[in-house]
């Protein structure tokens, strides 16, 4: 039987536990492997939920930017990368029904949430500029209120892994 990436990356901290941590009498390599195992354990509690917190992240996303471009009049306001902000909506709400509609990457899925995210930041900005308009001040409302559940929903990739010594 094939062993899981957990278990590949359990034998892999195992290994610079037991052999060769014991070992290593210069601190700055020493501190080196202590930042390898904090990583290891990193991977083992991201690898088995990475896909699906990705999958469901994203697909909220799409639901969420799919609505806004009906909500605030966008016209004629660019994203960062100077195209226009509706026609970025448009594309990323067709790119992700197609990616979340079969079998996506891992890495398809963290691209997609990567651009969606940036569309969020790109919209965050028209409603602070708009911030005296009710329809701009719910979409903000709405965007802020996703940004914490992706915060909720990416926090076991972290904790307990990054929170106090290894």
């Amino acid at each position: 039987m094939m062993p899981s990436t957990e278990q590949m990356l359990e034998a892999a901290q195992k290994a610079l536990r037991d052999f060769v941590v014991p070992v290593v009498d210069d601190q700055w390599a020493a501190s080196a492997l202590r930042s390898v195992d904090v990583i290891l354990s990193h991977l083992q509690a991201r690898a088995p939920v990475e896909g699906p917190m990705l999958h469901a992240d994203s697909a909220e996303l799409a639901d969420l930017l799919a609505g806004i471009a009906t909500r605030i009049d966008l016209t004629g306001l660019a994203s960062d990368d100077g195209t226009m902000l509706s026609d970025d909506l448009a594309a990323f709400t067709a790119n992700a029904a197609s990616t979340l509609a079969g079998y996506a990457s891992v890495a398809d899925l963290a691209l997609l949430n990567l651009r969606g995210r940036q569309l969020v930041d790109d919209l965050l900005r028209v409603c602070h500029v708009r911030r005296d308009d009710a329809a701009a001040v719910a979409v903000h409302d709405d965007l802020r209120a996703y940004l914490m559940r992706h915060v909720e929903r990416e926090s076991t990739f972290f904790f307990p892994t990054y929170v106090g010594r290894p």
